[in-house]
């Protein structure tokens, strides 16, 4: 009994500071490893519910809502100026364009209307961070002299609409990487979820009653963080 007790207590001082770190979170600024009781906070921002995002930046997922799209351009002689290697679709996540040795060779990246966004008409931009299709893409160029990495973009995305990628070409192409990840459909059939709904109802509603507790403990108690 008192050890029941005790674990009782437990979830309940869990569940209180979770009800409050949602509250207070806009407030404070909690650290990316935080734990309470040898529980830390999951991706859902439940205390102790361990999911992670998955690759497809889905929490809890299991990868299998996306999928990953790469490959190498190997083209090596082409005339020099812009040649398109690459179209990013919209709703892509992920990316990285990477060139997989440095040269005198530039990346450039253009919408699907052709206006340039990073080293468009001849004019090569500084390394730094571009706004482009909704998302922001960082261009990177490393040091000539200390290293013999190449030059890439990178972005989180998604992109809200169609990007092309170009190479400018100078020099005798060192291949480049790309990667990017797209989400796939899948429907869950409404039969499918009613059913699931319907039989955790109960227990959720059990679950809920000392988080509502807590969030009403809250409201009272501390009305200028609810407004």
């Amino acid at each position: 009994m008192t050890l029941r007790m005790k674990a009782t207590a437990g979830i309940s001082l869990a569940v209180l500071l979770e009800t409050l770190l949602i509250c207070f979170k806009p407030c404070v600024s909690l650290p990316p490893n935080f734990s309470f009781m040898g529980e830390s906070l999951g991706c859902d921002e439940i205390l102790g519910s361990n999911k992670v995002n998955d690759r497809c930046g889905v929490c809890g997922g299991d990868n299998t809502t996306c999928k990953v799209i790469s490959g190498i351009f190997k083209q090596t002689i082409m005339t020099v100026g812009y040649h398109k290697i690459l179209e990013i679709p919209e709703g892509a996540t992920q990316i990285n364009v990477t060139e997989m040795t440095k040269s005198r060779n530039y990346l450039a990246l253009r919408s699907h209307f052709g206006q340039p966004i990073i080293n468009g008409n001849w004019a090569i931009d500084r390394p730094g961070t571009y706004e482009a299709a909704g998302t922001l893409f960082k261009y990177k160029r490393p040091n000539e002299i200390s290293t013999t990495a190449g030059e890439s973009f990178i972005a989180d995305g998604p992109t809200s609409d169609i990007l092309n990628v170009y190479v400018i070409y100078q020099q005798a192409n060192p291949k480049v990487h790309f990667e990017y990840v797209l989400p796939t459909d899948n429907v869950v059939s409404s039969h499918s979820l009613s059913l699931t709904t319907g039989r955790h109802l109960g227990k959720s509603l059990f679950s809920l009653l000392p988080r509502l507790f807590s969030f009403w403990y809250i409201f009272y108690c501390y009305p200028s963080c609810m407004f």
